[in-house]
């Protein structure tokens, strides 16, 4: 049985967290072992028992750029690189580990000088990492992606739209996320529950945004549309499930205030169980500007396996998820007239949607099923060992 450490940074659970996290612990076919920062995400997983090795490297945490000098981040940032590589490569002596598998571009970078280390040696463990994201918020981030890509055996990326920015390259692979279709799914009890907790009626038709809330995600414009929207149908209700945001507090101010003026929004702050948010609601809206885009949406594809309807703007790959008109709709993105219409359209036409919402589920069974991603991961990892004599598709 093949030997993988995986390799997490930040405190908190992300997406790219939790859905490599749920590949570790559905892939049977290896031994999994976990490095992981100290938080909120790895006291979880002890929490859980997960069926892992579980060790906690302090270096792992996110360096905070904002609040020390250039100058104290870089030498930081140098040190974790040594840190952890030296950390990682005892590690991977004293278990004989396979495979050293990095989850995001900072893991994957401050591996880098173990990565190279490896290959001059000709050592026979194996390096991937997974890439989440279309675009960085820095130059140096860019820069070390290309890095991870050119050194690491496999850059698994969660979608065509990723995997473009990296041009022709036959060792990035698409590997779509996974989820326990038999967690997301239709619910009428947690529906029911949900639904009485916020006093929500029975006809109301209920439209829902979730993520943190940040101008790239679109609360706000969808605020000021649902608004208007509400003057003409009286039974439509929205809520907004998302952490304020810690870079935007004006603009997560101005969300709130709309919140707070207004009797048909609900503002629920970070929200723990998704399944029970997506089955109270009968409209997922993805607002995504085109500026932050959306590598895969999590939201779209979750909310479609509990069968329901989903709209998002049309960027990054909401396409690769979303057949436009018939498992849900997409619209243009940045276009308060775009938004605009695609809620009307929806309000007005939902109760006769009915076989989308059917069709959003088996989008997801055909395309987001864990044991999928799980067979998938397995495919080209057995190929990177040869354990197997096909290439790389």
């Amino acid at each position: 049985m093949l030997k993988i450490l995986y390799v997490f940074g930040g405190e908190k659970a992300s997406g790219a967290e939790i859905v490599v996290e749920r590949l570790m612990s559905y892939n049977q076919d290896c031994e999994s072992h976990l490095f992981i920062s100290p938080g909120s995400f790895a006291q979880q997983l002890f929490n859980k028992l997960k069926p892992y090795h579980i060790t906690l490297v302090s270096q792992l945490k996110k360096l905070n750029r904002t609040k020390v000098s250039s100058g104290v981040f870089y030498v930081r940032a140098i040190a974790n690189y040594f840190i952890v590589s030296f950390l990682t490569f005892k590690y991977v002596i004293k278990n004989n580990i396979d495979i050293v598998h990095a989850n995001t571009v900072v893991p994957a970078s401050y591996l880098l000088p173990m990565v190279i280390f490896c290959k001059l040696f000709r050592l026979k463990v194996k390096f991937v990492w997974s890439d989440h994201d279309l675009t960085y918020y820095s130059n140096l981030d860019n820069r070390l992606s290309s890095f991870c890509v050119k050194y690491y055996d496999i850059t698994f990326v969660v979608s065509e739209a990723v995997k473009a920015k990296y041009q022709t390259n036959d060792k990035t692979i698409v590997l779509y996320n996974g989820l326990d279709l038999g967690v997301f799914k239709p619910e009428a009890t947690k529906r029911l529950t949900l639904r009485q907790e916020l006093n929500l009626n029975d006809d109301d038709i209920v439209f829902t945004i979730a993520g943190g809330i940040a101008p790239r995600k679109g609360q706000l414009s969808l605020c000021e549309g649902f608004n208007t929207l509400s003057k003409k149908y009286d039974n439509v209700k929205l809520l907004i499930a998302g952490a304020k945001g810690d870079d935007n507090h004006n603009y997560t101010n101005t969300v709130l205030k709309i919140v707070n003026n207004s009797s048909k929004i609900y503002y629920l702050g970070k929200f723990a169980d998704m399944v029970a948010l997506y089955n109270a609601s009968d409209i997922l809206v993805n607002n995504s500007n085109l500026k932050g885009s959306e590598p895969l949406g999590t939201t779209i594809y979750e909310a479609m396996a509990c069968e329901k309807l989903v709209v998002a703007t049309d960027v990054g790959g909401s396409k690769e998820i979303i057949d436009d008109e018939i498992n849900g709709f997409l619209f243009k993105p940045d276009s308060k007239d775009a938004l605009m219409d695609m809620l009307e359209k929806v309000a007005k036409n939902y109760y006769t949607l009915g076989d989308m919402k059917i069709n959003a589920r088996k989008k997801a069974k055909e395309r987001f099923d864990i044991k999928l991603m799980t067979s998938t991961y397995t495919k080209y990892i057995n190929l990177l060992m040869g354990l197997n004599n096909k290439s790389f598709e």
